[in-house]
C-alpha cells in the first residue's frame, strides 16, 4: 500500500460536504455510542456538512464512498468490515477515497482491528490508518504530552492529565506523525502514542485513542482543543501546518 508523508499536501480537494459516520460492529463495550454519534453529527451539521450514519460494511465501495468528503470511524473494533472479513477490498476502496481527498477520522478502538495479521505486516486497513492497537491497554490516569504543533493539537496545553482507557500500539506506519503521547501511571508505566495523523494523496487521516466514551466528547478541553480541531483538519476546514 502506497503511503505518503506530510509534505506537499496543500491542494484543497473538491469533495462533497457530506460525512459518513460508521460504527460497526455494535458493541456493549462502548458506552453511549449513540450519544457520541449525536455529538459529532451536531458539530458537523453546524459546520455545514450533511451526515449519514451506518453499520453496514457494504458502504465501503468506490461508488458509495464517492458520495462523501469524510468518513468517521467511531469505536469500530475487531473485524470492522464484517466477521471473518480481512477487509482487503474495503481498505482498497477507503485508500482510493483518501487519496482523492477524502478525510478519515477515527477514534479509540478503530485501531484495535484485524489483529490476526502479524504486527510486522498488518492488514491494509491498519497501514492506511497509520497504526494498530496492541500489546496492552490501561484504564487509569495517564500524563499526556503534546508533541510538535499541528492543527490537530495546537490548542492543547503542553501537558495534561487524562483518566480513561488508552491503548498501546504494536504497529505504527513509518510516516505516521504522533501528536500526543501519554504515559500510564500503572500497567508497566508505558508511554504510548495517543493521537496521530498521516496523509495519503490529497487526503488526511487522524486517529486518537481518546473518546472511548461520550465523556471525552463532552470534556471541553479534549473536545474543543483536540477532537473537533482534528475532525476539522481532516475535512480541510483548516490548512495543513508544515
Amino acid at each position: 500500500m502506497a503511503q505518503a508523508g506530510s509534505g506537499g499536501n496543500v491542494q484543497t480537494p473538491n469533495v462533497p460536504k457530506k460525512v459518513l459516520i460508521y460504527t460497526y460492529p455494535p458493541t456493549g463495550e462502548v458506552p453511549n455510542l449513540a450519544e457520541q454519534v449525536s455529538i459529532l453529527s451536531a458539530q458537523l451539521q453546524a459546520w455545514g456538512f450533511s451526515v449519514e450514519t451506518s453499520q453496514d460494511p457494504a458502504m465501503f465501495t468506490d461508488v458509495n464512498l464517492g458520495r462523501f468528503g469524510g468518513v468517521a470511524l467511531i469505536n469500530t473494533c475487531g473485524e470492522l468490515f464484517g466477521e471473518s472479513n480481512p477487509g482487503t477490498a474495503e481498505a482498497a476502496a477507503l485508500q482510493k477515497f483518501v487519496q482523492a481527498g477524502g478525510g478519515l477520522f477515527a477514534t479509540h478502538c478503530a485501531s484495535v482491528t484485524l489483529t490476526g495479521a502479524p504486527a510486522s505486516d498488518p492488514a491494509p486497513y491498519n497501514k492506511l490508518l497509520g497504526g494498530r492497537g496492541g500489546d496492552g491497554y490501561f484504564g487509569g490516569e495517564s500524563t499526556c504530552t503534546k508533541l510538535t504543533d499541528h492543527p490537530t493539537n495546537a490548542a492543547l496545553p503542553a501537558t495534561f492529565s487524562y483518566t480513561g482507557d488508552t491503548d498501546n500500539t504494536d504497529y505504527l506506519a513509518p510516516d505516521t506523525v504522533v501528536v500526543v503521547r501519554c504515559k500510564w501511571s500503572g500497567n508497566g508505566e508505558k508511554e504510548v502514542a495517543a493521537s496521530w495523523y498521516r496523509t495519503e494523496g490529497l487526503g488526511r487521516i487522524f486517529f486518537t485513542t481518546f473518546a472511548k466514551t461520550d465523556a471525552d466528547l463532552k470534556d471541553a478541553m479534549l473536545r474543543d482543543q483536540h477532537l473537533f480541531p482534528a475532525l476539522s483538519w481532516v475535512l480541510y476546514r483548516s490548512p495543513i501546518q508544515q
